[in-house]
């Protein structure tokens, strides 16, 4: 299958013709639909951010079809739509039984420590995967399950309650995800602090008070 893969620190990406992975009986291969540019995937690129097992294949915001599950697998089936959540976790530990698989000592990050999006498929454990409606594209489900979720995360955090004032410094990504959500929830005046004045505009034009 074709693969874009992170070969040597500080150089372009690389097209490769990698094997298709073979799937445990828990894991499900996935047909790739789409997946999303993480600015974490040019900080491994750069070298800002640590990654050791050299060649990888990057990207983990991705959405797809199940193409084959294994037999351990009964939430989802071949042929449904699915996003997939970028952590992969061991499920039993202390930290993953309380729903706090991100402090998980064997989590692994999709596109970081194991092969990620940037191909035409790729293998996640079952419980990784998760349905997406017809209605919401591949595009939107890749990017939902990194910047919209941690976003909806600080805003879970933060115990909004409809009517408050909340404040998203940086309007990236991120903060892109953030002030939608803000508005889904029904937040009362949402300011967004950005020192990119290209952006302002963006901001006001989502009914936020940009500073």
């Amino acid at each position: 299958m074709r693969a874009v893969r992170l070969v040597q620190i500080g150089a372009p990406l690389e097209n490769a013709e990698i094997e298709v992975p073979e799937i445990g009986l828990s894991e499900v291969l996935i047909r790739v639909g789409a997946a999303g540019i993480c600015h974490s995937d040019a900080h491994y690129r750069a070298g800002i951010s640590k990654i050791d097992n050299l060649p990888v294949t990057l990207g983990h915001e991705v959405a797809g079809r199940v193409e084959k599950i294994g037999s351990d697998v009964t939430n989802v089936a071949a042929g449904d739509r699915v996003c997939v959540h970028y952590l992969v976790h061991c499920g039993s530990c202390e930290f993953c039984v309380r729903g706090l698989e991100q402090f998980c000592h064997q989590g692994q990050m999709i596109g970081k420590h194991r092969d990620g999006g940037y191909a035409e498929f790729i293998k996640v454990p079952g419980r990784n995967a998760f349905a997406l409606p017809e209605e919401i594209s591949f595009e939107v489900g890749a990017i939902m399950m990194c910047s919209s979720a941690t976003a909806l995360h600080a805003l879970n955090k933060a115990r909004l309650k409809p009517g408050e004032s909340v404040a998203i410094f940086g309007f990236g990504g991120l903060g892109f995800s953030a002030l939608q959500l803000a508005r889904a929830l029904e937040c009362g005046q949402i300011y967004v602090v950005e020192i990119n004045p290209a952006k302002l505009a963006s901001i006001r034009k989502l009914g936020a008070v940009a500073i």
